[in-house]
């Protein structure tokens, strides 16, 4: 995720994230400003260690999922 952030700001692509960083507080709001049609941000990057159930982003035209722990036996 660091890497594509990085490319994020190298390219001047505005972004919202939510990982396990991210203040409980601070993905709601993020989520809102995401789903907002003037948004600026048109890059949402979510990590599955977020923890993050139930997440509507169907305004999303693309959806790039990154599981760094893939595993196919502990996600049946």
């Amino acid at each position: 995720m660091d890497i594509m952030v990085n490319y994020f700001h190298f390219r001047g692509i505005k972004y919202l994230i939510i990982d396990g960083r991210t203040k409980h507080e601070d993905r709601k709001d993020r989520l809102e400003r995401f789903m907002d049609p003037n948004s600026e941000e048109k890059v949402f990057v979510l990590s599955t260690k977020a923890g993050g159930h139930g997440l509507n982003l169907q305004v999303s035209d693309t959806v790039i999922i990154f599981d760094s722990d893939w595993n196919p036996q502990m996600d049946e």
